[in-house]
């Protein structure tokens, strides 16, 4: 019976350890969290402004980027092939601005960016045995028709993205839990995105024939536009040391812009000759999708009153049917312009 009683009495005495060791966990977690909240939240709307700049290192490619010429291949023995050699656009830098403003202490504010994003790429096709070189696109297509299908032996691209665009939105911060808030938000977006193209064809005509001739044919698919814009800001605290604090970011946004495309293509040869495919201006819906996912860092000091904040991850942007220019069959394209890579993001707020 003794034995029973102390086997309770140690249950017991064991069950009050483990309970008030988890109070003591508990209690250490909701200081941190508390010590959280007071930086983040209660003197946030200390925080008036804030200023970031955002390093980017992206690589854009669009579905369409390798219609540019074909290579026809046809050996003494009658067999044929086809191939389209790709037209990919190189990884470059790029920046974003923001500054954004901060209104009282019901958790309201409003953001302004602008991102700039530019990168050229050059590829060059030189005919091999038994090969000629074919235009895709329509003007010089055009062209070379009607001097008798002469054969393209040498050419190169030059293909140009330019990328300038401004956000403003107005949000509001919801704490969802005590390591959890979000920021959904609507604005609006506009901005434009240019493609200028230089095609140069060296050495047009027959390979043992005189009088060869060359060409350059420039293209341009300009885009710009102005629409809403909509999303979800998210941040997931994960740890935190002193005043410094680690957290997981997501973001997800699309607009809707009413774009208006300019698109021409002129061929001119060195033999004088100039051939023009006229393109009515569009005025259509641009739909586009954003998504970013990273890790941060927040440093909190000057009492809370001022944050250096770092944020490292992956973001996305698809631009649906961005590309709308004409290929030698006569129908425009619709090429979807995606644009990815890493993006560093450096904010103060003071």
């Amino acid at each position: 019976m003794n034995l029973h009683l102390l086997s309770k009495y140690s249950l017991v005495v064991l069950m009050s350890s483990l309970f008030l060791n988890e109070e003591k966990i508990f209690a250490d977690n909701s200081e941190s969290v508390s010590l959280a909240q007071d930086c983040r939240i209660l003197n946030e709307p200390l925080h008036s402004w804030s200023v970031s700049a955002d390093f980017l290192y992206w690589f854009p490619s669009e579905e369409v980027s390798n219609i540019w010429a074909d290579i026809i291949t046809i050996t003494p023995d009658n067999s044929s092939s086809w191939e389209v050699p790709s037209f990919d656009l190189d990884w470059n830098y790029g920046f974003r601005l923001g500054a954004d403003r901060k209104f009282g202490s019901d958790g309201w504010d409003s953001n302004f960016s602008w991102t700039w994003f530019q990168t050229k790429s050059t590829h060059s096709i030189v005919a091999g045995p038994y090969q000629t070189v074919s235009a895709e696109f329509f003007a010089a297509f055009l062209g070379n028709l009607k001097d008798g299908g002469d054969s393209i032996l040498e050419t190169k691209g030059h293909w140009t993205l330019l990328f300038n665009m401004f956000d403003l939105d107005l949000g509001r911060d919801f704490q969802v839990s005590r390591s959890l808030s979000i920021r959904p938000f609507l604005g609006l977006k506009g901005g434009y995105i240019h493609q200028p193209i230089k095609i140069d064809y060296s050495d047009i005509g027959e390979k043992d024939s005189e009088g060869h001739y060359s060409g350059q044919e420039n293209l341009k698919n300009n885009f710009w536009g102005v629409g809403p814009s909509g999303g979800v800001n998210t941040v997931w605290m994960l740890s935190n040391f002193h005043s410094n604090f680690f957290n997981l970011s997501g973001d997800f946004s699309m607009a809707t812009l009413w774009g208006n495309w300019v698109c021409s293509d002129v061929y001119t040869t060195s033999l004088g000759d100039s051939y023009t495919v006229a393109m009515k201006n569009s005025s259509l819906g641009a739909l586009m999708f954003r998504g970013f996912l990273g890790m941060g860092w927040d440093a909190y000091f000057n009492h809370c009153r001022s944050c250096l904040s770092l944020k490292l991850g992956y973001e996305m942007q698809i631009w649906i049917n961005q590309f709308r220019l004409s290929t030698l069959q006569l129908q425009r394209l619709h090429g979807d312009l995606t644009l990815q890579g890493i993006t560093l993001k450096c904010a103060f707020e003071f």
